[in-house]
C-alpha cells in the first residue's frame, strides 16, 4: 500500500510502507539483537563523558603545556559535537543511516586511538574533536530505529535506546575507577577503542541499512552557517566563566552566534531545498519538545555536576583537619624563622589553632572516590532510568507521550527539590538519585518519541539532531549558571592572629559551602517547573504513540497488518 506524501522540502515523493526496510516479519529474537547492537552506539557519548570527564585531574599532568586550558578537552566535545550534529543528521537522511553511523564510528575510533597514544596537546585536542562526531550518533540511532523496527515496537525501542543498556550510567564510573586505580588514564581511551572495535563489526554484520533516501541536494551553505552559529554560542557558554561573562570579547561570541543563526534562518526560508524546513522547526509540536529538552537537560547538567562535587568532596572532618594541620605547620615554621624561643612556640601554635574558623559545616561532603560514588549512588540511579525508559515508551502507546513526559518532568523536579533538603548522607542522596533517575528515563524516552510523532521520516535525522543540539545547549547552560552561584559561596578558612587580633581569610579552591548546592538545586527546581508547565499545556502527544504512523504514508490498516505480522 502506498500513497503520495508531501515532503517539507522538494517535490512530493512516493512513500511506500516497505521502502524503509522495516523488519515486520522478523522474529523477536532478531529484533532484540538488532536493537541491542544499535543501542551500543547510543551509549558512546554518555560513556565517554562518564569515563573521561572525571579523569581530567589525572590527564592534566601529562600535558603541562595545556595549563589552565586543560578544560578544552571537555569544551571541544560540546563545541564540535553541537556544531556538526545537524550536518550528520541531514547526511543520514540523504545517504543512509547505517552508513553514517559507520562513518561517525570510524571517526570516533580514530580520535580515541589518537588520544590514547599521543603526548602532544594539539594532537590530543584533534583526537577529542574526532570523538565529538559521536554526538551525531544519537540522532542517527533514533532514525534507524524508526525506519527498521515494526511500529508497535518503536516507542519502547526508543525508550531502551534513550536510557541505554547501563554501560554509561552504571558500569562506566566503576570501570573508570578500576582502570585509573590500576593503570594510567590512557587505559580509559583504550577501553573506548576496544568498545568500538567490537561494536563496528556487529553493526556491519547484523544491522540492515534503512532504505529511505531523501531525494534532495545537501544545503552546504546552511549546514556551515548553522554550525558556525551554534559553535559561537556554545563557545561563550563554555568559556564565559574563564573569559568573564560581561566582557565584550566574551559576550561578543554569543551576540555574533545569535546573529549568524538569524542569517541562517533567513537563508533557510529562501533556499529551495533547505537543511531543515523552518515551518517544521517552529511548529508548536516540535518547538515545545525542543524547549522541554533544553530545560530538562539544564536539570540534568546541574544534577550531574552538583552530585559529583558533593560526593567527591572530602568529608568535613578530614578536610578541616588537613587545613588546620597545614596552618599549624606554617605557624611553627614562621615562629622559628622569626627567632621565637622554643618554649613559646607551643603557646603560639595553640593560640592560632583557637583562632581558626570555617564559614560552613560542609555536612554534604561524602569523601567518595569515583569507584565509591559509582557503587553507592550512580549504579542505582541508572537502574531506575533503565527501568523507566522502556516503561515510558509502552505507556505512551497506551495514553500518549505527553503523560510520560509530564511524569518525567515531575520526577526530575521532585528529585531536585529532595536534594535541597536531603543531602546529609549518601543514603538520603541515594533516595533522591533514584527519583531523579526515574524522571531521567521517562524524559529521555518521551522526548525522541514525541519528535518521531511530530516529523515526517524524511526529516527524522535532522530533526533528531536538533533535539541533540537542544539537549547539549541545556546541559551547558545549566552548568554555566552554577558558576556565579559557586563564586558567591566559596569555602573559606579564617585565622585570627592571637598577638595582633588581625583576621586573615583564605578561599579553599574547588570546595564550596552547603548553600552553593542548595541554591543550585533550587535553580533546577525552578527550571523543572517551567518545563513541566510546557508539558502540561502542550497539545502534542495526547494521542497514542504510533511510531511515526501519521507521517510515514501508512494507514491504520497497515498498522493492523504489521501487528499481526510481528
Amino acid at each position: 500500500m502506498s500513497e503520495t506524501a508531501e515532503t517539507p522540502a522538494g517535490p512530493p515523493r512516493q512513500v511506500s510502507d516497505d521502502d524503509t526496510g522495516r523488519l515486520d516479519g522478523a522474529s523477536k529474537g532478531r529484533l532484540f539483537a538488532i536493537l541491542a547492537i544499535i543501542v551500543l552506539f547510543s551509549e558512546v557519548v554518555p560513556l565517554q563523558y562518564a569515563m573521561i570527564s572525571a579523569a581530567v585531574p589525572k590527564i592534566a599532568p601529562s600535558f603541562p603545556s595545556a595549563g589552565e586550558g586543560i578544560s578544552w578537552m571537555i569544551v571541544i566535545l560540546g563545541l564540535v559535537g553541537g556544531a556538526i550534529s545537524p550536518l550528520i543528521g541531514k547526511l543520514s537522511d540523504l545517504y543512509g543511516k547505517k552508513k553514517m553511523l559507520l562513518v561517525t564510528s570510524v571517526a570516533f575510533l580514530a580520535g580515541t586511538v589518537l588520544c590514547a597514544t599521543t603526548s602532544t596537546w594539539s594532537l590530543f585536542l584533534i583526537g577529542r574533536g574526532l570523538q565529538a562526531v559521536a554526538f551525531g550518533m544519537t540522532a542517527i540511532v533514533y532514525g534507524l530505529i524508526r525506519d527498521l523496527m515494526p511500529r508497535k515496537f518503536v516507542p519502547v525501542a526508543i525508550g531502551v535506546s534513550a536510557t541505554g543498556l547501563g554501560l554509561s550510567a552504571a558500569l562506566a564510573p566503576i570501570l573508570a575507577g578500576v582502570l585509573t586505580n590500576h593503570f594510567s588514564w590512557r587505559s580509559l581511551f583504550w577501553f573506548l577503542a576496544i568498545f568500538m572495535v567490537v561494536a563496528i563489526p556487529l553493526l556491519v554484520a547484523f544491522v540492515p541499512e534503512s532504505k529511505l533516501r531523501v531525494q534532495q541536494k545537501l544545503d552546504y551553505v546552511g549546514a556551515v552557517v548553522l554550525g558556525a552559529g551554534l559553535a559561537m554560542i556554545l563557545l561563550y557558554i563554555s568559556q564565559g566563566e574563564n573569559w568573564g561573562w560581561g566582557k565584550p570579547t566574551a559576550w561578543g561570541y554569543a551576540v555574533g552566534g545569535v546573529a549568524v543563526l538569524a542569517v541562517w534562518a533567513l537563508w533557510e526560508k529562501r533556499v529551495d531545498q533547505p537543511l531543515i524546513d523552518m515551518k517544521l522547526l517552529t511548529a508548536p509540536k516540535v518547538a515545545a519538545v525542543l524547549a522541554i529538552a533544553f530545560l530538562a537537560n539544564m536539570i540534568i547538567g546541574v544534577q550531574n555536576y552538583l552530585t559529583s562535587y558533593m560526593s567527591q568532596t572530602p568529608e568535613a572532618g578530614d578536610l578541616k583537619s588537613q587545613i588546620t594541620g597545614g596552618i599549624v605547620q606554617q605557624t611553627e615554621a614562621g615562629a622559628k624563622a622569626q627567632g621565637a624561643p622554643d618554649a613559646m612556640i607551643p603557646a603560639i601554635v595553640e593560640g592560632v589553632k583557637h583562632g581558626i574558623t570555617f564559614n560552613d559545616g560542609m555536612g554534604y561532603a561524602l569523601g567518595f572516590s569515583m569507584l565509591a560514588m559509582a557503587l553507592h549512588l550512580a549504579i542505582w540511579q541508572s537502574i531506575g532510568s533503565m527501568i523507566s525508559g522502556p516503561v515510558a515508551g509502552a505507556w505512551g502507546q497506551r495514553v500518549g507521550l505527553r503523560t510520560p513526559m509530564i511524569a518525567g518532568m515531575s520526577l526530575l523536579s521532585a528529585g531536585a527539590l529532595m536534594y535541597v533538603f536531603l543531602h546529609d548522607n549518601w543514603q538520603l542522596m541515594l533516595i533522591c538519585g533514584i527519583v531523579y533517575g526515574l524522571g531521567f528515563g521517562m524524559y529521555y524516552a518521551a522526548a525522541p518519541n514525541l519528535m518521531i510523532e511530530a516529523v515526517p521520516q524524511e526529516q527524522q535525522g535532522i530533526a533528531s539532531s536538533m533535539l541533540v543540539v537542544a539537549q547539549s545547549f541545556g546541559a551547558s547552560v545549566g552548568v554555566a549558571c552554577l558558576s556565579p552561584i559557586f563564586t558567591r559561596n566559596e569555602f573559606e578558612v579564617s585565622v585570627k592572629n592571637p598577638m595582633t587580633q588581625q583576621v586573615t581569610t583564605n578561599v579553599i579552591p574547588q570546595v564550596y559551602t552547603e548553600n552553593a548546592y542548595v541554591q543550585g538545586f533550587w535553580l533546577a527546581v525552578v527550571v523543572g517547573l517551567i518545563g513541566l508547565a510546557i508539558a502540561i499545556f502542550m497539545k502534542h502527544g495526547r494521542t497514542k504513540a504510533t511510531g511515526g504512523l501519521g507521517h510515514d504514508g501508512a494507514t491504520p490498516d497497515t498498522e493492523a497488518r504489521e501487528t499481526v505480522d510481528a
